[in-house]
């Protein structure tokens, strides 16, 4: 039997997004006028925080997921000689995922975290400003999908939230 802790990674992204979600709809109110939303500055920055925290995690997540199955599928000693260093969308290749969205969404997550991790955030805005809220909620919504695909019986994988 292997233990891990797959499982309190995937829940503490979805918590975090979860707080973030609640803290943005707290600093949210509608128009008077009805056409739209106005946003209050929110000294905290909970929503933010909660949702680095919620892409971290995803990302530690997406990563211990992909080393736990190619280790199950190809052998651990294989996995950590030749796809140790790879990035999310090889390892998710090699694993027999070829979902062009999904890959396209690790590339998009993998990129996200490494500014995030490393202070990038602001380095390069060639691809545009991203806010912390959208991208977390990408990549809760990513995880789901990759941990269905790879953990179908697991309470990660059979989440619908």
């Amino acid at each position: 039997m292997l233990y891990t802790n797959l499982d309190a990674y995937f829940a503490i992204a979805i918590e975090a997004w979860e707080e973030a979600k609640v803290s943005l709809d707290r600093h949210t109110s509608p128009k008077p006028d009805g056409t739209g939303f106005i946003r209050r500055l929110d000294p905290s920055q909970r929503s933010f925080k909660q949702s680095m925290i919620a892409i971290a995690f995803a990302g530690v997540y997406l990563e211990s997921l992909l080393f736990v199955v190619g280790s199950q599928r190809l052998g651990r000693s294989r996995w950590l000689q030749y796809h140790e260093f790879s990035k999310y969308e090889s390892k998710l290749e090699l694993l027999g995922v070829t979902d062009a969205g999904l890959l396209e969404g690790c590339k998009r997550l993998r990129m996200t975290r490494k500014g995030l991790m490393h202070e990038k955030a602001a380095a390069d805005l060639s691809e545009g400003i991203r806010v912390a809220q959208d991208e977390a909620e990408h990549a809760i919504q990513l995880i789901r999908e990759i941990s269905a695909l790879l953990r179908p019986n697991s309470a990660a994988g059979a989440s619908s939230n």
